[in-house]
């Protein structure tokens, strides 16, 4: 439901302070409580551009992991296979 303000005649947007919805005009100001059944139809929600939204991440504590013999043999071996191919790859440049 949009209200008008009985001052102005502009769009009366809903406000909340101590507790309780007003209902508040953004050109001249007048603001008139509204009655708390009134109050459940109203509700303020802001969009935020997707250019001025900031990503924010939750860091959480590193854990100490040990790795198991077999996967220390497979790092081994990727280890091993990736220094082979990249030392083909720096005699194939030259």
């Amino acid at each position: 439901m949009v209200k008008f303000c009985p001052k102005c005649g502009s769009i009366m947007t809903p406000v909340r302070r101590d507790g309780k919805i007003y209902m508040k005009c953004s050109r001249c100001g007048y603001e008139v409580e509204v009655k708390e059944k009134e109050g459940r139809k109203y509700s303020v929600t802001y969009q935020v551009e997707a250019n001025k939204r900031v990503a924010t991440a939750v860091a959480g504590e590193a854990k100490e992991r040990k790795l198991s013999p077999e996967e220390r043999e497979m790092l081994s071996e990727f280890y091993e296979i990736f220094l082979e191919e990249f030392e083909k790859e720096e005699e194939s440049e030259e």
